[in-house]
């Protein structure tokens, strides 16, 4: 018999561990995986707290589409580890050309982290795919897959994102003043 994951979920819910031992076998290496992908050294804490928090949700809900489910945790997991970090170093992400270019032409390091800062706060479900596109290397298709969302909403709100980004960079930082003061 072939068992789907809500038929194993259920049969943990009433008591058969093995149930969840073969749950635990068929999404281990790749929620391993994800989780690695996005934060390397804290990889194994957040894989062990990802199947923790859905073993409480599963006792306390019923949960309809399990695997959806133990991402979105991971996810969540990941987004709240990246909003305690720095976002990014320029320096150390990128190689800047060496162009003199007039002073106000420039976006400063500090200016793009208060963009991706903002961004975040603000329009989470945005942030979310750009960081997993930009960061996280995903294609829009594995993003929609894990969102439960087409790749053509996923690839949306991606442009919307960087307009967004675009927007906040040009109007001279009036939306970074109102971070500030939140």
């Amino acid at each position: 018999m072939k068992w789907t994951d809500q038929d194993l979920i259920i049969a943990y819910r009433g008591g058969d561990v093995d149930a969840f031992q073969i749950f635990y076998g068929k999404y281990k290496d790749s929620l391993y995986t994800f989780l690695h992908n996005r934060c390397k050294e804290d990889a194994s804490d957040l894989f062990q707290e990802t199947f923790i928090k859905f073993i409480d949700a599963v006792a306390k809900k019923e949960i309809i589409n399990p695997r959806a489910y133990l991402f979105q945790i991971a996810m969540k997991l990941v987004r709240n580890i990246s909003r305690k970090a720095k976002v990014i170093s320029l320096s150390d992400e990128f190689d800047i050309p060496d162009i003199q270019v007039q002073e106000d032409e420039l976006i400063s390091e500090e200016s793009f982290k208060e963009s991706l800062s903002y961004l975040a706060k603000e329009k989470p479900l945005l942030y979310d795919v750009l960081h997993l596109h930009i960061f996280g290397k995903m294609t829009f298709e594995e993003i929609g897959r894990m969102k439960e969302k087409s790749k053509d909403t996923i690839a949306s709100r991606y442009r919307y994102a960087l307009k967004f980004l675009r927007k906040f960079i040009q109007d001279d930082q009036p939306l970074a003043k109102g971070v500030n003061n939140v």
